[in-house]
C-alpha cells in the first residue's frame, strides 16, 4: 500500500479517536435508582458531556439492550444528537426490558452525511456500559415519593413484606425533585404507587407534559396518594384537584381522633389526643369511597379514575402523631395491603406467565402461510410463466423427439426458454412495487372523564419482497419487538431501531413475505375520533353481561329481557357472532385471562361499561413504500363517575 494512503488512514483513525475521546457519559441513571421490573418500560437518563472537542458532533446517541448470551442487541433505541465543542446535554430514553436483558450499551454513532438518517454510517464508539441490577418481582410494590422536604416513608415500609400478598415486598424510592417525574406515562410503567407530599403542583414546577403523563398513568392502573395537612393550599387549584375523591373545604387544627379512626390509623395502645395536628376537612364527591373515617370526619378517601385510583389523606403522614414509627408502619402496611394496587396492577403479577403474545404471533404466522404466497407478485408471475414455460418446452421436445440432426437446435431452444423465463422474473422483481401489509389487532380503553384513550396494538408486518424499511408513528408512541420463544435467528439480528425524537420512527426494519415481524405498540390518544358505532357489543354491569349487537355510542343501550345474558365469569369477552380475526383474538384474550382485571373489578359497585368491536383505525402509520392496513379493535368504553352513558 502506498505511504500516502497509509497516512490518510492513520489521520482518519486519529480523528475518529479524538472525536470520541472527548465525548463521555457524565451521568447515567436507569429506572428509579436502578429499580425496574422485567417486561416493563423504564426511563434511562443520560448526560453527555463534550470537553474541548475540536469539531461539533453530529450523529445519533444509541442504546442497545443486550442479553447474557449474546453481544447482539435484543432491543435498540436511538435519538439524534448534536454536540458543540464544549457542551453538556441530557437525553431521556424509555427502554423496554425483556426477560433476558442483562445490560445497556450506550454508543455514539457519527453521521457521514447529514441527509442520511440510517445508523451504521460511522464507526460507533461505546461510551458507557450499564449492567442491569436484579429486577423487582412483578408482584412487588414499587413506591415513588415526591416531596420537597424530609420524609419517613422509606423508614416505615421499605424492603418490608406485606401480609396476605404472597410474599410481595415494598421498595420505596425518593425522587430528588419534580423534574425527575417522567414526561411520558410509559415512564411509570414499573411503578405501582406515587406518593406526593408538600410539593407545589403548578405548571411552573410540574410541566404540562408531566401532568398529562401522571394522569394517563393513573387511568392506566396507577395509584396516586396525596398527603394532606399543611398541603391544603398546594392541593387547592392544582391539576389533580378536579379528580380528587373529595372537596377541600378548610384546614383545621385538632388534637382529637375518633375512636373508630384511632384503631385503623394504628394508634392501638397509644395516646394521640395530646398532639395538635392539622387536618383538611373533606366533603365527599360522587364516587368517593371512605377508607378511614366517619360520615363527618373523613381521614382517608379513595376514588376510581379509569383503571387506576387516587387516595387522599386528610393529614400529613410525616408529622406527629402520624410520624411515630409504630403508627407509620401499621398505617402504611394496612393501606398498601388493602388498597396499594389497583385491580389492573394487582393482576399484573401474572403477566410474565401469560402466553397471549406468542399465540397471537402464531396466528399471524398461520395467516401469513395461508395468504402470503398468493399475495407475492413474484409467485403470481411464476403461476403465469411456469405453465407457459412447461408447455413451450414440451412442444420443443415433441417437435425434436425423432430428429437427431436437430439436437443442437433443441438445446439452443431450451436454453433460450430458460433465459426468457428467468429474465422475466428478474425484471419483474425490480419493476413490481414492494407493497407492505400491516395486520393490527388492538385493544382501545376509553376514559371519557379526561377525553383520553389508551391503544394497545399487536401489529404484524410483512412485505411482498424481502426488504429493509422504516415505519413512522404518531408522537408518544412506544413500540417494542414482540417476545416469542421461537423467533428465528435471522430476524433477531435485524429487529429495527426505535428513534425517540419529535417523531417516533422504527427504522432499519427487515420485512419479508414468508415470516411476519410482530411488534407491540402503546399510545395514549385524545378521543376526538372515537368510533360512532360498536359491533358485537356487550353491556357489562356487576357480574352480568348483556348482548346488544350493534349500537351507537352515546345512546342509552336498549336492554331487553329477551336479550341473552351471561355471567361475567368465566365467559368474559365471549366470541358470540364473531368470525375471522375477531374470533381468534377474543379466544386468545379469554383463554389467557388478559382482561381478568375487569372480572376482579366486577366485585365492586362500579358504573356499567361497554365492550364492542370496530374495524376503524385510530393511528396513521407512514411506511416506506405501499402499505395496506387491516385493523380490528376491541373497544372497552368505561364512563367515569361524573359522565353519562
Amino acid at each position: 500500500m502506498h505511504r500516502s494512503q497509509l497516512f490518510k488512514i492513520f489521520l482518519l483513525l486519529f480523528s475518529v479517536s479524538v472525536v470520541f475521546g472527548v465525548a463521555e457519559a457524565a451521568d447515567v441513571d436507569f429506572g428509579f435508582n436502578g429499580r425496574y421490573k422485567t417486561g416493563t418500560w423504564a426511563p434511562l437518563r443520560i448526560t453527555i458531556e463534550s470537553k474541548d472537542q475540536p469539531t461539533p458532533f453530529i450523529g445519533d446517541l444509541v442504546v442497545d439492550v443486550r442479553s447474557f448470551s449474546s453481544d447482539t442487541h435484543i432491543e435498540r433505541y436511538a435519538t439524534e444528537l448534536r454536540l458543540r465543542t464544549t457542551e453538556k446535554k441530557e437525553k431521556t430514553f424509555y427502554i423496554y426490558c425483556p426477560k433476558n436483558a442483562a445490560q445497556l450499551v450506550v454508543q455514539l454513532v457519527p453521521r457521514t452525511s447529514s441527509k442520511n438518517t440510517a445508523l451504521g454510517n460511522g464507526q460507533p464508539s461505546v461510551i458507557q456500559e450499564v449492567p442491569l441490577q436484579t429486577p423487582l418481582s412483578r408482584k412487588d410494590y414499587l413506591v415513588l415519593v415526591l416531596t420537597e422536604s424530609g420524609d419517613k416513608l422509606k423508614r416505615f415500609i421499605d424492603k418490608k413484606q406485606l401480609a396476605g400478598s404472597d410474599g410481595a415486598q415494598v421498595y420505596v424510592e425518593n425522587l430528588q425533585n419534580s423534574t425527575w417525574l417522567p414526561q411520558d406515562w410509559i415512564g411509570y410503567n414499573a411503578v405501582d404507587v406515587l406518593v406526593i407530599r408538600k410539593t407545589v403542583l403548578t405548571e411552573r414546577r410540574i410541566s404540562k407534559a408531566q401532568q398529562t403523563a401522571l394522569l394517563d398513568w393513573v387511568q392506566r392502573g396507577g395509584t396516586l396518594i396525596l398527603s394532606g395537612g399543611n398541603s391544603f393550599s398546594i392541593l387547592q387549584g392544582s391539576f389533580v384537584e378536579p379528580f380528587l375523591p373529595v372537596e377541600l373545604k378548610s384546614l383545621q387544627k385538632t388534637d382529637r381522633l375518633p375512636d373508630t379512626v384511632r384503631e385503623k390509623l394504628g394508634f392501638q395502645g397509644l395516646d394521640a389526643n395530646s398532639t395538635v395536628f392539622e387536618r383538611i376537612q373533606f366533603v365527599p364527591k360522587v364516587g368517593c369511597e371512605t377508607l378511614i373515617g366517619t360520615e363527618k370526619h373523613i381521614y382517608v378517601a379513595k376514588r376510581k379514575l379509569g383503571d387506576g385510583q387516587i387516595i387522599c389523606l386528610a393529614f400529613d403522614y410525616n408529622t406527629p402523631p402520624f410520624s411515630a414509627q409504630q403508627v407509620g408502619e401499621t398505617f402504611w402496611h394496612g393501606l398498601l395491603s388493602r388498597y396499594g394496587k389497583s385491580a389492573r396492577h394487582f393482576i399484573d403479577q401474572y403477566a410474565l406467565v401469560l402466553q397471549h403474545e406468542e399465540k397471537i404471533h402464531e396466528e399471524f404466522l398461520s395467516t401469513s402461510a395461508k395468504t402470503g404466497l398468493i399475495g407475492v407478485p413474484i409467485v403470481k408471475l411464476l403461476f403465469i410463466v411456469l405453465p407457459i414455460y412447461l408447455l413451450s418446452f414440451a412442444g420443443v421436445l415433441f417437435y425434436f423427439r425423432k430428429s437427431k440432426q436437430k439436437i443442437c437446435s433443441y438445446w439452443i431452444g431450451g436454453c433460450v426458454l430458460v433465459l426468457l423465463s428467468v429474465s422475466t422474473i428478474a425484471a419483474a422483481r425490480n419493476v413490481l412495487p414492494n407493497s407492505i401489509t400491516a395486520d393490527r389487532l388492538s385493544i382501545l380503553s376509553v376514559y371519557p372523564e379526561r377525553q383520553r384513550a389508551h391503544l394497545l396494538s399487536y401489529t404484524s408486518v410483512r412485505a411482498t419482497t424481502r426488504a429493509e424499511t422504516s415505519i413512522g408513528y404518531t408522537k408518544d408512541s412506544f413500540i417494542r419487538h414482540q417476545e416469542v420463544e421461537d423467533s428465528r435467528v435471522e430476524h433477531r439480528q435485524k429487529i429495527g431501531t426505535l428513534f425517540q425524537d419529535s417523531q417516533v420512527q422504527l427504522r432499519e426494519l427487515l420485512v419479508g413475505p414468508w415470516y411476519p415481524t410482530t411488534y407491540v405498540k402503546e399510545v395514549f390518544l385524545d378521543v376526538s375520533e372515537l368510533p360512532r358505532t360498536l359491533e358485537n357489543a356487550w353491556y357489562v354491569t356487576g357480574r352480568e353481561m348483556t348482548y346488544l349487537g350493534n349500537i351507537t355510542l352515546g345512546a342509552e343501550p336498549e336492554l331487553s329481557m329477551a336479550t341473552p345474558q351471561l355471567p361475567i365469569t368465566p365467559q368474559l369477552l365471549p366470541d358470540k357472532e364473531l368470525n375471522g380475526k375477531r374470533k381468534w383474538f377474543a379466544r386468545i384474550l379469554r383463554q389467557e385471562y388478559v382482561l381478568r382485571h375487569l372480572e376482579a373489578e366486577a366485585e365492586a359497585s362500579l358504573p356499567p361499561y361497554l365492550i364492542g368491536w370496530t374495524s376503524q383505525g385510530f393511528t396513521n402509520i407512514v411506511v416506506d413504500g405501499n402499505v395496506k392496513t387491516d385493523d380490528e379493535t376491541l373497544v372497552i368504553f368505561r364512563p367515569g363517575v361524573n359522565s353519562k352513558q
